[in-house]
């Protein structure tokens, strides 16, 4: 099989030969844009399908941390790594074909190396590095259609970013200088029934740094200025690329460093409250961008309340909801972003007007947000009310049952007034319109028949569960 090492090594060698690539010819960096993220998929589903239970350690240089990038392989990284891959080649496909501008593509590049190398690596300095790949590259496509919204989010980003990096960085530091060491294996092992004040202290540091990626409350205040600002397809990979990276750290430090009631019951509470407030926010939008960004921020609210159920129920169902409505939501979200290209420009909720093409595919994916029944986020969002009530957290249960109300409210209400309007025809980007058809296929298909889904995302939870053979292959292989 070929080795995950060369996702990285392409995707930074390629990012820096783009200006090269277009001196060479037009049309060079975007066919290099799109063979990556191919190339990646085709690496990450081969080694899902192929690889044992057993998780794969590789070293670089033959050096052993801290000095070296180690890679860290289950099944758990790369079921993440072909979902950040898939949105990575929507995105390509879709729309970077016809960019003949080089530094949107080294941009795209970039974004993807930091996506890829933070669900790569077992390392936290690693780790630290490759978020700031991922957060510079990100300011800078989110500032890059110079729109007021899109210039104040970037600024605005780039501020709580820059804190947010800070705060992780010395999260870091702090193990390290608690462990002797980065690997985030050999740390777990070493603070395994060993933790106390400073280290709770790191592990909160590290979490704020990951709630700005994360579009957590109440440091993402950036993100729906850049939701309404940017391209849509920088809007895209924002809600389910770059965001579905971070979330993943988190799952993974969460479980396997700070294994605590206590980083549970926080994460439920920011988990909680993000979820409630961007809904609030959402229902009381007028444009229709902004709207979605703010529905994007409470699934991510609603994601990490789902994790954090975990300390509650003691039941990995609730890391099962967890990752299946981050799925629902990358898919979900880039039809609907995606789709506004096919609407017209500052659409505002009361739009009319759209082409039923669209229309049709606004609906498919609000529906699956919402979890409708014949969708894939019916599966996601009856699972967490069915752990609530299993676990009889009533309070909890009514209180979700009327936030999920308010975002049913707001997304039949733009619906109602789509399918109200006279339809108009509109000439639709050939390739999009291909990638919209294939995304609203799979959460309906999945809707009626999610058994390959379940299967997948089961063979992940499986390897971020066994964490004890986790660490003694990655530690003990060091």
């Amino acid at each position: 099989m070929v080795s995950p090492i060369l996702i990285i090594a392409l995707l930074l060698l390629f990012a820096f030969l783009m200006p090269l690539l277009g001196l060479l010819h037009k049309r060079l960096p975007a066919f290099a844009t799109l063979i990556l993220p191919a190339f990646n998929l085709y690496v990450a589903v081969t080694h899902f399908l192929k690889m044992d239970f057993i998780p794969v350690v590789i070293k670089t240089g033959g050096f052993r941390p801290p000095f070296g990038i180690n890679l860290a392989v289950d099944h758990f990284s790369l079921f993440f790594l072909i979902l950040v891959n898939a949105i990575g080649l929507f995105i390509a496909f879709s729309y970077l074909l016809e960019e003949q501008d080089y530094r949107f593509h080294t941009l795209f590049l970039l974004n993807l190396l930091g996506a890829s190398g933070i669900i790569l690596t077992g390392d936290l300095f690693n780790s630290f590095v490759f978020l700031e790949i991922l957060a510079i590259s990100s300011y800078a496509l989110a500032g890059s259609r110079k729109e007021k919204h899109a210039l104040e989010g970037a600024i605005k980003y780039l501020i709580i970013g820059s804190i947010g990096s800070s705060f992780y960085l010395l999260g870091v530091f702090i193990l390290y200088k608690v462990t002797g060491t980065l690997n985030m294996a050999d740390v777990a092992l070493k603070l395994q029934n060993a933790k106390n004040g400073i280290v709770y202290l790191a592990g909160m540091f590290m979490l704020v740094g990951l709630f700005v990626e994360a579009e957590l409350f109440p440091l993402n205040t950036w993100a729906p200025d850049v939701y309404q600002g940017a391209y849509n397809r920088i809007a895209v990979q924002f809600s389910s690329l770059i965001s579905k990276s971070a979330i993943y750290l988190l799952f993974r430090i969460t479980f396997l460093i700070f294994d605590d009631p206590l980083f549970y019951k926080l994460l439920l509470a920011f988990g909680l409250l993000t979820f409630i407030v961007a809904e609030f926010n959402a229902l009381a939008q007028k444009d229709l961008k902004r709207m979605l960004g703010y529905s994007s921020i409470g699934q991510m609210g609603l994601t990490v309340l789902a994790f954090a159920l975990y300390g509650m129920v003691s039941h990995p169902e609730a890391f099962f909801s967890a990752i299946l409505l981050t799925v629902n939501h990358a898919i979900a979200k880039a039809l609907l972003f995606a789709n506004m290209d096919n609407m017209s420009e500052n659409a505002t909720i009361d739009v009319k007007g759209a082409n039923p093409f669209s229309n049709l595919m606004f609906a498919i994916g609000a529906l699956s947000v919402m979890g409708f029944p014949f969708t894939l986020g019916f599966w996601a969002k009856i699972e967490i009310l069915g752990i609530l009530l299993r676990s009889n957290l009533l309070v909890l249960f009514f209180l979700i049952i009327l936030i999920f109300m308010v975002e049913a409210f707001y997304y039949f209400r733009v619906i109602t007034n789509l399918f109200g309007g006279e339809s108009v025809c509109r000439t639709l980007n050939p390739l999009l319109t291909l990638s919209l058809v294939i995304f609203s296929i799979f959460l309906v298909y999945q809707g009626f028949y999610p058994i390959f889904t379940f299967s997948w995302l089961n063979r992940a939870l499986n390897a971020l569960l066994n964490k004890a053979i986790y660490i003694s292959i990655i530690a003990g292989g060091l």
